[in-house]
């Protein structure tokens, strides 16, 4: 099956200022979601855990 490209057209300047402002809140809401799952992997340097 042949997949078909789809285009979603976003215009920023079609959206009132309250839908912007909403907008904003949301992305930064979701940036900091991001930024507080982030997954840290710590490497033991010279140290083996296996005993």
């Amino acid at each position: 099956m042949k997949k078909e490209a789809s285009k979603v057209i976003f215009d920023l300047s079609e959206l009132t200022l309250s839908e912007l402002v909403s907008l904003y809140e949301k992305v930064i809401g979701f940036l900091q979601y991001l930024d507080e799952s982030k997954i840290v992997i710590e490497e033991n340097k010279g140290e083996d855990s296996n005993g």
